[in-house]
């Protein structure tokens, strides 16, 4: 029935698209709950000028329906709730009061707040809550190469992978850039040992201990070789290592940062509006 209802209407809307919002007097009812009324004219920006009368139409169905939706929920609730329980006008003020307040924080904030997070507190910071980082993933630091079957010098690439010398490192990341499909060489990256995985076509079943006995791994599948050197690694459970919590920490510090400055803010706002006398409580 009330598909069948919402059809006229969309009839009816299209019957009356040419010139629903020229300011002419006639304005349509689309549609009714209860003695609440949609009109036509309620669509006035809803539908762009220029849209297809197929197109309006669709658009207006679906505002339509949502209209009608919204109103039975709505009136349900209103029959449902009680004077007190509707009265939102405090709690509506309060929001805005917060809004307001946090806005003019907030802008403060970023005139004022130092962004800059040093080594030593840092390491300050990890060494007073190491016991608060620990791991939750196997992580390790690797070098790593996926190369086309047909790339050359592959026996450069088996020796230069297994090195720590910055200058080997540098030789493998040029003949990388020419030829490699991806690899990440950073020493100093700790990665989760699972997302490796993703990289290269070997599935152990217990990581832990294939990270105890292996260092390297080189394989390959229809179309590339895979070669991969763990140089480091820290297991499930063990202390985060510092790299790993690093921009964790600075969040954590940079956050401290803010709270201080909110509260410094508040009291030099209430010192003043004292001194001036803008405060009495009776």
């Amino acid at each position: 029935m009330y598909r069948f209802f919402l059809a006229g209407i969309i009839f009816l809307f299209g019957f009356y698209a040419c010139n629903l919002f020229d300011g002419s007097k006639s304005d349509p009812r689309l549609a009714r709950v209860n003695n609440e009324y949609l009109y036509a004219s309620d669509l006035e920006g809803i539908i762009k000028p220029g849209t297809s009368p197929s197109d309006s139409a669709l658009i207006a169905e679906r505002h339509i329906d949502n209209w009608v939706r919204q109103q039975v929920f709505l009136q349900e609730a209103k029959a449902s709730l009680s004077d007190e329980q509707m009265d939102f006008q405090r709690k509506i003020k309060d929001y805005k009061n917060s809004l307001i307040i946090f806005t003019h924080e907030s802008q403060l904030i970023k005139q004022q707040l130092d962004t800059v997070i040093s080594d030593d507190l840092l390491l300050d910071y990890y060494e007073k809550h190491k016991e608060e980082f620990t791991l939750r993933d196997n992580i390790v630091k690797v070098n790593f190469m996926k190369l086309p079957l047909d790339a050359p010098e592959m026996g450069l690439v088996r020796r230069l992978i297994r090195s720590d010398d910055p200058e080997d490192i540098e030789r493998l990341e040029e003949h990388a850039v020419n030829h490699a499909a991806s690899y990440f060489l950073d020493q100093d990256a700790w990665f989760i040992f699972t997302d490796i995985l993703r990289d290269i076509p070997i599935n152990p079943s217990n990581h832990e201990a294939y990270l105890r006995n292996n260092t390297f791994v080189e394989r390959n599948d229809q179309y590339y070789r895979y070669f991969m050197y763990i140089h480091d690694y820290r297991l499930e459970g063990s202390t985060s290592p510092l790299a790993f919590q690093a921009d964790n920490i600075e969040s954590i510090l940079l956050n401290q940062r803010k709270q201080e400055l909110i509260n410094q803010f508040r009291k030099d706002f209430f010192r003043k509006a004292d001194e001036r006398g803008a405060i009495e409580v009776y």
